[in-house]
């Protein structure tokens, strides 16, 4: 068996192990359960699905709750079954899994580098019970990941018509959580900026129409941003503090946070990085209460790890392409920092660490020295 094939066929096994134990914990909890995490949000979608597959008309259009109105409508055409519903979230998150192999050949990962990346994106505690309810996440996962490679391809190969799939990923992403629309105009404006820069001729005239489009982006994207997903009328700084301070007000075991408060730009340039740290890291190891939180302290150092080996990557001469590398890596932290303004407790950030720890781990074990693919 030559290395190609041996590559195929240890991915393989490794999606197959994670689909696998996916599809347990989808069994136990549609037919024993419910599993833990699976008794709020999750039953909460299956319940509204339940409801539209019975009246399947659609009142009113809500970022997030299209997820249900969807499965409502497969659960009128089959059953109203909550193993199906997870069913569906394990497929995505095979789907997912399958683009991110991809990725791993696009950035040409050793055969080592890349069997670490599947064994932790395919076994990571948070992830196997997040991608096997009736959650959101698996389709975000989907999403976000189709949009990184999507991306990668317009970068590396040059391959200019998959800015259709990249707008067709951000579109359904951004209608299943008003954060991932953000992100998702984020993306548009760094491919467009690494795109323009790797252009040998920069002209006055080029310049300027580069200037235009991302203005341009970046107003529809706050035009589109504050219409359906946040109301920034008054700020950036109030809808933040508006926003969390909302959700202190439920009182609950993992908020890491007492009090919010951002009013002025000074507050907010300190609010952003001391809320990213406390998201990405929290809890603490001095926090742990309950026995449920340790799974998320060994993630939370599996971060750390991570991070740092990405940003000892950058500064290794032995990866080519330098460049490459700090796409991948903004591209993590910008979705990270986008979900840890709204963020306030540690179980529902392990959530959203799922949808960017694909970008972190082939950002991190992109390390083999190969032929130089983006930009000059």
């Amino acid at each position: 068996m030559n290395n190609k094939s041996r590559l195929i066929a240890n991915a393989t096994i490794i999606l197959l192990i994670g689909f696998i134990v996916r599809l347990l914990v989808t069994t136990l909890n549609a037919f024993y359960g419910p599993v833990f995490g699976a008794d709020l949000d999750a039953l909460a979608f299956h319940e509204r699905a339940v409801e539209y597959s019975q009246n399947s008309t659609l009142e009113t259009f809500e970022i997030g709750w299209i997820y249900s109105y969807v499965l409502g409508l497969i659960y009128s055409i089959t059953a109203d079954s909550l193993f199906l519903g997870g069913f569906l979230s394990c497929f995505a998150w095979l789907l997912s899994a399958k683009y991110l192999v991809k990725i791993t050949k696009l950035l040409r990962l050793s055969s080592k580098n890349q069997f670490w990346v599947l064994i932790i994106y395919a076994l990571l505690p948070s992830s196997i019970l997040y991608t096997s309810v009736t959650l959101r996440e698996s389709y975000q996962l989907l999403f976000v990941t189709v949009a990184i490679y999507s991306c990668l391809m317009i970068l590396i190969n040059k391959s200019f018509s998959y800015w259709g799939l990249l707008l067709f990923s951000i579109f359904f992403a951004g209608i299943l959580h008003g954060a991932l629309m953000a992100y998702g105009m984020f993306l548009i404006v760094l491919v467009f900026m690494y795109s323009s820069y790797a252009q040998k001729t920069k002209s006055g005239f080029t310049m300027i129409l580069m200037a235009c489009t991302i203005f341009t982006i970046l107003y529809f994207a706050m035009s589109v941003f504050n219409e359906s997903a946040y109301q920034l009328s008054n700020g950036l700084g109030s809808a933040i503090e508006k926003y969390q301070t909302g959700g202190l007000n439920v009182v609950a075991r993992a908020n890491y946070k007492s009090e919010v408060t951002v009013s002025n730009t000074i507050d907010l340039l300190l609010f952003i990085p001391l809320s990213l740290f406390q998201y990405l890291f929290e809890p603490m190891p001095w926090r742990l209460i309950e026995a449920v939180d340790i799974p998320l302290i060994f993630e939370n150092m599996l971060r750390f790890w991570l991070i740092y080996k990405v940003l000892t990557n950058i500064r290794s001469r032995s990866i080519i392409n330098r460049r490459l590398m700090f796409f991948l890596f903004i591209s993590y932290l910008a979705l990270e920092t986008i979900w840890s303004v709204g963020t306030i407790n540690w179980g529902t950030a392990s959530r959203h660490h799922l949808l960017s720890i694909g970008i972190l781990l082939v950002a991190a074990f992109h390390t083999t020295p190969g032929k130089k693919m983006i930009v000059k």
